[in-house]
């Protein structure tokens, strides 16, 4: 199982999420700072994801979303197991993956088929994406766990 060598948290304003480098060099978003930073608290009995064909998460499987749930998300969605630094399992998504999400609710709000109880994602959302915009994940992750430190320091 993979380990995280590096791990930190990615400020978009005032949200936060977890993020993390594993030893085989991968970037992700943990899957509890993926959650807590769009404003979803994970349920409290196991996990609920959407199993026809994808795991997503069960906030994202709503009737509503469906339509904006496209390859490139379903590709993203695969949760990765890893150890932390402290050895504790975990799960993680690719770093992409929330760039994915915020795009779907960017369309969603665009196409004006949220409901109210979706809003305050999709704001969170708009935010991230903004940043993400500018800087890149890849980028963020290593700045915000300091491992582009050791990225240079190998080169």
């Amino acid at each position: 199982m993979p380990r995280a060598t590096h791990e930190g948290v990615i400020q978009f304003g005032d949200i936060e999420i977890e993020v993390a480098v594993l030893d085989d060099g991968q970037r992700l978003v943990t899957q509890s700072g993926f959650m807590v930073g769009l404003g979803r608290i994970r349920p409290p009995k196991g996990r609920q994801y959407y199993r026809a064909g994808a795991n997503l998460p069960a906030f994202l499987t709503v009737q509503n979303l469906r339509p904006y749930i496209d390859e490139n998300l379903v590709a993203a969605a695969s949760q990765i197991e890893f150890r932390t630094k402290q050895g504790v399992k975990a799960f993680g998504y690719a770093a992409n993956f929330l760039s994915e999400v915020c795009e779907l609710f960017t369309r969603a709000h665009h196409a004006g088929v949220l409901k109210d109880t979706q809003r305050n994602i999709a704001n969170r959302a708009q935010t991230i994406a903004e940043q993400l915009q500018r800087s890149g994940s890849t980028h963020l992750i290593d700045e915000a766990t300091g491992f582009q430190e050791h990225r240079e320091k190998k080169a």
